[in-house]
């Protein structure tokens, strides 16, 4: 599914989050326990139970150890990146949460009769879809409360809500939850980068040409201007 292409219709509002420092602020208890939640056998968490037990770091100042940061420093929060297992675990963390917006019965319906679009998830990257703007409310109350419940931070500064009607984008003041905080609203000019695309109403595709482009005759005059030779220049 084209990730921009579910805001295009007369009516919708949505909202992009995005957590702060998600995968080095997800607590170790929550991990433990959502291991518990799915079942995984009681061998291999009792295992990784332990191994994270002794995670831990010590203070280094141009590669010697800080005089007042003798013991090592336990590592409670976060989860490892870069290796297999830890993005599996982490999007378990946080998997419990699209069961519940996929559960509270709100979203935007394609299409009469169809299924309803809640949300997209790719591992932290959360974007919610509701049909009324009572309807987005509700969704990001849900968000707030889980998020919350698991001590996660949401980065407000990075999130976003838009609301689209009658095909045009509504002008509104940020959104209170039922947590103290306030997620802004854009504009017709602003646009949210999701998964390396710009979107607002529909995705710019534009912009994301010229960014594409942009990039790559970057690449391409540095190769020219390095000192290899010119085989290695034009081999692919």
């Amino acid at each position: 599914m084209d990730v921009g292409a579910v805001v295009v219709e007369p009516r919708n509002h949505a909202s992009w989050i995005d957590y702060k420092k998600a995968n080095d602020s997800v607590p170790h208890t929550w991990l433990k326990r959502v291991l518990e939640l799915y079942k995984v056998d009681c061998t291999v968490r009792d295992f990784l139970g332990q191994c994270m037990g002794q995670w831990s770091t010590i203070l280094c100042h141009l590669g010697e150890r800080m005089t007042a940061a003798e013991s090592h420093i336990r590592i409670r929060r976060g989860i490892f990146q870069g290796d297999c297992l830890s993005p599996i675990w982490f999007y378990l963390s946080l998997n419990p949460l699209s069961t519940l917006l996929e559960g509270s019965g709100r979203g935007f319906q394609l299409r009469k009769g169809g299924t309803k679009v809640t949300h997209l998830f790719y591992m932290d990257d959360l974007k919610l879809f509701a049909s009324s703007r009572s309807h987005l409310m509700a969704l990001l109350n849900i968000t707030c409360d889980f998020s919350n419940s698991i001590r996660m931070e949401l980065g407000t500064d990075k999130c976003a809500i838009l609301h689209v009607e009658s095909g045009r984008v509504a002008n509104s003041e940020s959104m209170d939850l039922s947590m103290p905080i306030s997620i802004r609203t854009l504009s017709e000019a602003e646009t949210y980068r999701y998964l390396g695309m710009s979107q607002n109403i529909g995705v710019d595709e534009a912009g994301m040409k010229q960014s594409a482009c942009d990039v790559f005759y970057a690449r391409l005059t540095k190769v020219l201007n390095s000192l290899l030779s010119g085989v290695n220049k034009t081999r692919i």
